[in-house]
């Protein structure tokens, strides 16, 4: 009797480890493809601007870069006043938010 016990207990003991196998085949897989996923050129780009946006201070610095971008285009282009009203009051605020960031 006691080896149909054992026979039986390591029957059951293969199986399940035949189970966790494919368990753990399925999860390597995914792994897989996320890794491949992760690695395509777009995804990599994407990574790499969002771990330089996180940086300290990074997001402002940048900001007001594209603020003083922006004033410049505004002075450069601008003719004359009247010609463009909107494009004054726009000039006005773009040097006033660089006033309040400085």
């Amino acid at each position: 009797m006691k080896k149909v016990n054992q026979k039986m207990v390591l029957e059951a003991k293969i199986a399940f480890l035949k189970d966790q196998q494919a368990v753990d085949l399925l999860v390597l897989k995914e792994q897989y493809h996320e890794t491949i996923e992760s690695f395509t050129p777009i995804n990599i780009i994407k990574n790499s601007f969002n771990s330089i946006l996180t940086a300290q201070n990074l997001k402002a610095k940048l900001l007001r870069q594209a603020l003083l971008g922006l004033n410049f285009i505004n002075k450069n282009s601008q003719k004359a006043p009247s010609e463009h009203p909107i494009q004054g009051v726009l000039g006005k605020i773009i040097r006033f938010a660089l006033k309040r960031m400085t």
